[in-house]
């Protein structure tokens, strides 16, 4: 199996533009066969071409002031959590996306993809063309999916 078989198309996508409150809107709204939000989206250009990323945890990290030792973390401060994230929700996504972002052509082996996601400890692969747009997204549940499907249907462990 190829990267294309088991990706899902992309259907909606963020601009770098956009706040980090429409970002946390459209994860909401969009859901994927198991009916939950999204924990990350695609940021694309006009073109379509891929920009970066925005996960949950890149959404999480905007509400952790940069100052912040991270010796001290363990400390809480009551209401702090709330204060970070009403101060950041305005804020563009291109200031917390991730640009660094590990990609797929349509045709790469599986294998491959199980190789990326677990050495670069990912939840996600966009798959690309050659012209660097998206075409959809392989998700390490849908791998998973896969192959607990073979091991409940297919494997005999023998005895």
């Amino acid at each position: 199996m190829k990267a294309k078989d088991i990706m899902d198309p992309v259907t909606d996508f963020l601009t770098p533009e956009e706040t980090l409150q429409d970002a946390v809107q459209k994860m909401r709204i969009n859901k994927r066969w198991h009916g939950q939000g999204l924990k990350g989206m695609v940021v694309l250009d006009k073109e379509g071409k891929l920009l970066g990323v925005l996960a949950i945890k890149d959404i999480m990290r905007a509400t952790i002031p940069v100052y912040m030792d991270p010796r001290i973390s363990k400390f809480s401060w009551d209401g702090m959590l709330e204060a970070m994230a009403k101060k950041v929700a305005c804020h563009k996504v291109k200031e917390f996306m991730s640009t660094k972002v590990v990609t797929v052509s349509e045709d790469a082996p599986l294998m491959m993809c199980v190789d990326l996601l677990i050495k670069k400890n990912l939840q996600r692969l966009p798959v690309i063309d050659k012209e660097n747009k998206v075409l959809g997204i392989v998700y390490i549940r849908d791998i998973y999916n896969l192959i607990s499907k073979i091991f409940v249907e297919e494997a005999r462990c023998e005895i």
